[in-house]
Parts: structure tokens; C-alpha cells; sequence
């Protein structure tokens, strides 16, 4: 044993040559110490001269021996056996002098610190200890955690365990993880003589009985096991299979293995997941399950095809309303979202999509409220939200990645947006009135109502195509901020056409607004509006104290450099151009649902550094809003205008002097909308459908509906100081904290709803020993409740602890565990279960 460390052997040499010996002779019979001679050298020098005894060389050594003075002390080393005495030249120093003999198992056991009676499991695992580097890693373990069983420190060494307690189902993951066939780690199971013991191990924590054990058969009955224990179900006849006999422990492996996924190793788990399913889809253990028994096991992601599938095939037949063992589609997608395949990219971004979906459909049978101003009351009070499910809907459909398979449902869930915004676009048709509007809804007041008179410093941030309902989303996102102290959301009447060049420059200080047939541009004043130094040019005009900067002049800039830029001014204009850029872009098109949330976060950035800088009054704005159709409008589709020279024309719009009649298609007095005397007209589409002009195929604005003309005015008032936000914790409510069986129930309660002063968390929970060994499964909390009644905070949760004896007088702890920060709480227990196993 080349590495075996000699300090015992230095130690116990060192006393014999104290004692007086002058040689002592060791005879090493297999050689384990040869390797070691140049260590023995230099730990002896000073005491004693090593010499190595060679074949052949005996006599030569004899004489060096015998000529040595009498106060020098030789340790005679030979890695050969003793000779017999009448064989060997040194018979007659050997009969006078010390034998040294070095029990190795002794030296190793008292190295590894071990008690005596473990001397003979070191003896037995002598070449598993012939290794340096696997006693560092073997020593590196408790010895409480695996005393009476020591055989799995060594598979908890071979496995390389990076945690200081022994712990078989953590040795278990790691075999696992290492591949179901020809397994590196039990081939050297079988090298050192541990691989029985592993079999026996795995027989009685989990039931499993094999003549031929091997670990892809264990693998199956371990997830078929907790799939039919997850669905309250009895587990599947064929017995290699069936591991229900140790239910608890096979529950408590498997929680621990997706929760230990959940944080890092998700791949291993779901390929062996996979691996399984392909070794037991012959025996059709599940193609006869209900959906109610599939949505309560999530061991394999089949369930969440199956799911997703009955889920489409059922918004397909229009069946929104149809429970699933209790439970909504909404709610479903939601239960399936917090398991462990629905936490997966693919799967959270597919239970999103059909919940869109769902939410579109759902509001198939809407119908616009009578008359203008009910209109816009609806929609900006709710109405807005099919737009917003449409949106997260092709959002969710083109980052999940699955688009032929759910084709059949995106073209249902577009038929129906698209009937209903023409359904919606016709009413707002017919009761749009300029002359009607209320002056302070119209965009063109913007400035006299809510800036001109303002005593303190405010900042208006005009985003291109930042529509209602993505106005709507920002709000939501910024209540969860509490440094946000007042937040109003208000509305704004665009002016026909619905587009930037008469949106932004009605938000600017004028008294009269004129469209410029030649350049196709709004004057303000008779002064050009088109860029940025113009705007500011007319903004200063109304208060010197005035500034405009594109949102691209702010990127990058750092918080002394943002406040050298608006020191001294009053009125802060910033222009946003995220959507508007990426939609009307026929190669970036379809990226519009992206663009409107890469929108939203730009923003909500924006507002925090702006509060930074001590800017507390802020007004989101746009200059138009938008429609968008993910399928390509059909030529058919597309209404015919004629066009003289004067006219101009979009796919939403067209300008003319002209009295044109044509069915589908109506018409505002630029007069009206400019408050001016031009005679010309806007004319537009009453429903969603487009004019046959240059444009994109998807993204339009510029015509007349709820989409285009209704923008979101939201005003935003916040604090410099520091939050004082805190994250959400979870407490027990159970009374009895005495268990009595393996299953553990438990009452959760998150202890506030979630709030700009309350922020979400996730907490994983699971029992610990006095060792702070854990001793059942895992469950994960997302503690995001914003409910403020309290009992619509309880969940309800059983966790599965391992089955063991346990001691009644020992206090045991749940663990309730911020899996962010890692800070505990912990509930004291008394586990008293009866140990009826003999």
C-alpha cells in the first residue's frame, strides 16, 4: 500500500529506536511500502539511517552494518518476506536485533480516525483504501451518518458525495445521473467489493427484489411507483415495477431527485425520465388514465403532452367552461405551470399559450356597450384584455416552438380576435364623432391639460405605438413597486390618421395644428415637427426651461451624467421607439408581441432611473396605438380604393378631398380632427379589414378603432427614498405538530398577499434530523398570492418522510427554506410513529 500515510509507522519506529534498538529489520512481505523508502528517510533523519534491503545484496549490507559505530541506528527495510534463517546472511544480527511489522488495516484505521471495531471493514476494504486521493474523500464524511452502514462511505467516496453527510439516496441520485446502462460507478462497486451491499440497500429502503438487479429497472419502478402514488391510484401490477411496499421512501427519492432538478440537475432527472418511458410504454401502464388522474402526477412529461393536448382539443370544440378534476383551464395551466415539467422553458411558455388561448376564446360572445363613451369606458376598463390575451397569446405560440402542432388552435383563437375586432371596430364606427369628444380626451390638449400648468419638474415619455393595453401591463408591473407612491392611468383620443406624424406632434405645446399635403407632415404653428430638435425648438417656445432627448440619448449614461442632462429643466420630453421600429420592419414584423414587452421592461427601467435622479412626476404617452393580425390579411380581404394624384394612402387610412363611396369604408373632416379649416377627410376601414396599399402584412395603424385611436395616458409619481419592500413568508398553521404516520400533512400560509410592499418568493420545505440530515421529500412553494382574503393564502400539502425508525423524544424540523436568499424558519416537530416492520 504504496500511499498509505506513515506517520503511525514513523510514530511507532521512532519509540523502538528510543527504547535502545540499535537495528531493527522490517521485512514488508508484499512490498505495500516500497513506495514510500524516500518518505521514511526523511521522517527518520536525525534518528535512525533507512536501508534498503535488497536481493542479492544482503552480504554487502552485513558488512555496512557491522561497520557502523555503536551510536548509529539502521531501520533495515526489505520489500521482499523474511528469508528462512538458513537462507539469509543476517540470520545471526536478525536473532539480536527488532522485527518491525506494519499491520496496514490497523495504521489505515487509526488514519481515518476510526473507532477499533471498525478494524476489520478496513481490513475488508483494504485496495479501496490503497488510494490517497479516495481516503481524503472518504474522511471527509461524518462517521455518525454512516457508521452502521459504512460500506456506503465508500460508494459515497466512489461517487465523489460533496456533502459531509453519508446519504444513500444522494449516493442513489448521483449513480443515477451517471446513466442507466453500463454504469461507471457500479463498475467500481464491483472493483471494491461494495456492489452486493448496494443491492441490499436498495432492496430494503425501496422494496426492490431482482436475481438480476440492474439499475434501469429500478429507475422504472421508482417514477411508475410515484406517478400512480401521485394520482392517489394503486400502482401497477407487474411487479418489477411496483415498488408501493416502500411507498414512502420511493416518495420522499423522487421529491428530493425533481426538487434537487428544480435547482440545477434538471436534465439528468428528465432524461431518466425518458429513458424509463421508453422501457415501460409497451405496458401501457397510463394510456387508459383520465385527464383528472394525469393532472396530479408529474413524473413524466408525456402527462403534459397529454395534457396540453386535451387542453387544445377541447378550446378547439370551444368546451372553455369544462373542469378538470375541480378546476378551470386557467387554473390547471396555473397547478401544471408550479410542477416539474411545467417549470421547464418549452412546457411554462406551452400552459401560457393555452391559457391565452382559453382567454381569448372565452371572450368570443363579447359585445361593444352602446354608444361612444360606453365604449371607451369598457374598453379602458377592461375591454383591453382581449387584446392583451392576444397578444401573450402569439408571444407564447412563437417562443414555445411547437407551431405545427398547436396550428389548429392558433387559427381558431385568430378567427375569433379577428371577428371580434371587427365586430368592435364596426360599433366604434358608428358612434366616432369628433365633434362630440370631450376636449379633454382628445390627444391635441394634451399639453394645455395636463403640462403647461404644472409648478414642479415633469417628465413625458412618448413611446411610438405603446398601446393601451401595453400601457395596462406597465401599470401592473409598476404597483409591484413601492417606491411608485401614486399611480393614475388615464386615456387619450388620437387624432385620424392614427400615426406619428400627427400623433407627435399634437402632444406638444400649440395652438394650431395644420397636415402638410406636399411633406406629409403636422406643423405646429405653421413650425416643422418632424425630429427631435424641432420638437424641442417648439417645447422651449412654450417654457425655456424645456428639453427632449430620444430614450437612446439616456442608455448607458450614468447617474451623474443623467442628472447634468436635465438639470434646470422644468419639462422633460423623451421619445421611445421600440415597438414601432420592430413592427413596421416587414423582416422584424412578426416580432411585434416581442417588441411590446422588450417595451414595457425598457420603461419600467426608465421610470426607476429617473426616480434615481429625482424625478418623482412622470406621464407614459403615445402617439398612436396599433392592430395586429399574426395572419397575413388575404388579397381578398383587402377593400379596393381608387387614388388620384392629391390623395395618399395607407392600409389603414386614406387622405382626400374627395367624396368617396364606398361600401365599408367611412370618413372624419380633418377639419374636426385639426380643429382647423381644412377640407379634406380621413377615410377608413369600419372593420378590421385594410386598404390594398404599401404596408405591412400584419402591423397596421392609422384607421379608426379602439387599438389604434385609444392610448394610454399614465401618470406616475414616485420616491426617491429607499424601499422598504420585503419578501413574503411563509408560516405553518397545522396546531398539532406531532406526526403520527409517514404522510405529513400541512397547512401553509402566505402571510400577506403580494404588494408593492410585499414581494413574491419561492420556498422550498422538507424535515431535517437533529443532524440536519434531511429526512423527507421536497415540496416548492411560489409564494405570489395577491388575494387578501387569508384563507385563499392556505395551500394545502402533504410531505413524505423517509421510512426509519425514529426517536419520540427527538425534536425534529421543518424546514421552510427561501430558495433565493437561503434563509430558514424552522418548526419544531415530534415525530412518533410506530415501527411495526419486526
Amino acid at each position: 500500500m504504496a500511499d498509505v500515510n506513515i506517520d503511525q509507522v514513523v510514530t511507532t519506529l521512532k519509540s523502538k529506536f528510543k527504547a535502545g534498538h540499535q537495528f531493527i529489520f522490517w521485512y514488508d512481505d508484499q512490498g505495500e511500502f516500497e513506495d514510500s523508502v524516500r518518505d521514511l528517510t526523511g521522517a527518520l533523519a536525525g534518528v535512525a539511517t533507512v536501508v534498503e534491503l535488497k536481493m542479492g545484496h544482503q552480504l554487502k549490507t552485513k558488512l555496512r552494518l557491522l561497520g557502523a559505530g555503536m551510536s548509529e541506528k539502521f531501520l533495515i527495510y526489505s520489500p521482499q518476506p523474511q528469508p528462512p534463517l538458513d537462507e539469509n546472511h543476517l540470520r545471526d544480527m536478525v536473532l539480536y536485533s527488532e522485527i518491525f511489522r506494519a499491520d496496514a488495516p490497523e495504521i489505515l484505521r487509526k488514519e481515518l480516525q476510526l473507532p477499533e471495531n471498525m478494524y476489520s471493514f478496513v481490513k475488508r476494504y483494504t485496495a479501496f483504501f490503497g488510494s490517497k486521493e479516495r481516503r481524503a474523500r472518504f474522511m471527509k464524511y461524518d462517521l455518525h451518518s454512516y457508521q452502521s452502514e459504512p460500506t456506503v462511505a465508500i460508494m459515497a467516496a466512489i461517487v465523489r458525495l460533496d456533502q459531509p453527510l453519508v446519504d444513500f439516496f444522494a449516493v442513489l441520485r448521483l449513480i443515477l445521473k451517471a446513466g442507466l446502462t453500463d454504469n461507471k460507478y457500479l463498475n467500481e462497486f464491483e472493483k471494491y467489493h461494495v456492489i452486493n451491499d448496494f443491492w441490499r440497500i436498495v432492496s430494503d429502503q425501496f422494496g426492490f427484489q431482482s436475481d438480476q438487479p440492474d439499475l434501469l429497472t429500478l429507475a422504472s419502478g421508482m417514477y411508475v411507483t410515484m406517478a400512480f402514488q401521485q394520482m392517489g391510484l394503486p400502482t401497477a401490477t407487474d411487479n418489477r415495477y411496483n415498488l408501493s411496499a416502500r411507498a414512502a421512501n420511493v416518495q420522499t427519492f423522487m421529491q428530493q431527485f425533481s426538487a434537487e432538478a428544480y435547482n440545477q440537475h434538471r436534465d439528468d432527472y428528465d432524461q431518466i425520465a425518458r429513458h424509463v418511458w421508453e422501457n415501460i410504454k409497451v405496458n401501457k401502464f397510463f394510456d387508459q388514465l383520465d385527464i383528472d388522474d394525469l393532472a396530479n402526477s408529474d413524473v413524466f412529461p408525456e402527462f403534459d403532452r397529454r395534457i396540453l393536448n386535451w387542453i387544445q382539443e377541447q378550446l378547439l370544440l370551444e368546451n372553455d367552461e369544462v373542469l378538470v378534476d375541480g378546476l378551470s383551464i386557467g387554473k390547471l395551466t396555473k397547478k401544471r405551470r408550479e410542477m416539474h415539467y411545467g417549470r421547464s422553458h418549452n412546457t411554462n411558455h406551452l400552459y401560457l399559450m393555452v391559457r391565452s388561448a382559453w382567454q381569448v376564446i372565452q371572450a368570443r360572445h363579447n359585445r361593444p356597450a352602446n354608444g361612444f363613451n360606453a365604449m371607451v369606458d369598457e374598453y379602458t376598463n377592461g375591454g383591453y384584455y382581449i387584446d392583451m390575451n392576444y397578444r401573450h397569446f402569439v408571444y407564447e405560440y412563437r417562443i414555445a416552438g411547437y407551431p405545427d402542432y398547436y396550428m389548429r388552435l392558433k387559427r381558431l383563437v385568430e378567427q375569433i380576435y379577428v371577428d371580434l375586432l371587427s365586430k368592435f371596430n364596426i360599433s366604434w364606427n358608428q358612434s366616432l364623432n369628433y365633434q362630440q369628444i370631450a376636449p379633454q380626451l382628445l390627444q391635441r390638449n394634451f399639453y394645455n391639460q395636463y403640462i403647461r400648468n404644472e409648478q414642479n419638474r415633469i417628465v413625458v415619455i412618448i413611446s411610438d405605438s405603446f398601446r393601451f393595453e401595453v400601457g395596462k401591463e406597465l401599470q401592473g408591473k409598476l404597483k409591484q413597486e413601492d417606491q411608485v407612491t401614486d399611480m393614475q392611468m388615464h386615456f387619450l383620443i388620437s387624432g385620424l390618421p392614427s400615426v406619428t406624424y400627427m400623433g407627435m406632434p399634437a402632444l406638444l405645446p400649440h395652438h394650431n395644428l395644420a397636415l402638410q399635403s406636399e411633406e406629409r407632415r403636422v406643423t405646429v404653428d405653421g413650425q416643422p415637427a418632424s425630429n427631435i430638435e424641432q420638437r424641442q425648438a417648439i417645447l422651449r417656445q412654450a417654457n425655456p426651461k424645456s428639453t427632449a432627448y430620444r430614450f437612446k440619448d439616456l442608455q448607458g449614461k450614468s447617474r451623474d451624467e443623467l442628472r447634468s442632462m436635465f438639470v434646470n429643466q422644468e419639462v422633460i420630453y423623451i421619445y421611445h421607439n421600440q415597438i414601432d421600429t420592430t413592427a413596421e420592419n416587414k423582416g422584424t414584423e412578426d416580432e411585434t408581441a416581442t417588441a411590446a414587452k422588450n417595451a414595457i421592461n425598457e420603461l419600467q427601467e426608465l421610470i426607476w432611473r429617473l426616480r434615481t435622479n429625482s424625478i418623482n412626476h412622470v406621464y407614459i404617452t403615445a402617439d398612436h396605438g396599433y392592430q395586429y393580425r399574426d395572419e397575413k390579411i388575404a388579397d381578398i380581404d383587402k377593400i379596393e380604393v381608387k387614388t388620384v394624384a392629391e390623395d395618399w394612402k395607407s392600409p389603414r387610412y386614406l387622405v382626400s378631398e374627395r367624396d368617396i363611396k364606398v361600401p365599408g369604408v367611412e370618413r372624419q373632416a380633418l377639419a374636426d380632427i385639426l380643429e382647423n379649416q381644412d377640407s379634406r377627410y380621413v377615410y377608413y376601414p369600419t372593420t378590421a379589414n385594410v386598404f390594398k396599399a404599401n404596408g405591412g402584412d400584419n402591423y397596421a395603424h392609422g384607421g379608426s378603432s379602439l387599438e389604434e385611436m385609444v392610448v394610454p395616458l399614465l401618470e406616475v409619481r414616485t420616491t426617491s427614498k429607499k424601499s422598504t419592500a420585503h419578501e413574503v413568508t411563509l408560516q405553518i398553521n397545522n396546531s398539532n405538530l406531532r406526526v403520527t404516520s409517514l404522510e405529513v400533512p400541512l397547512s401553509i400560509m402566505q402571510t400577506e398577499p403580494i404588494s408593492s410592499k410585499v414581494t413574491p418568493a419561492a420556498f422550498k420545505l422538507y424535515f431535517v434530523d437533529k443532524n440536519n440530515h434531511q429526512i423527507s421529500g421536497q415540496i416548492l412553494i411560489n409564494a405570489n398570492s395577491k388575494d387578501t382574503q387569508v384563507e385563499k393564502r392556505i395551500r394545502r400539502a402533504n410531505l413524505t418522510l423517509v421510512d426509519q425508525p425514529y426517536d419520540r423524544n427527538q425534536v425534529y424540523d421543518l424546514v421552510i427554506e427561501n430558495i433565493e436568499s437561503g434563509a430558514q424558519n424552522r418548526v419544531h416537530y415530534r415525530i412518533d410513529i410506530v415501527d411495526d416492520r419486526g
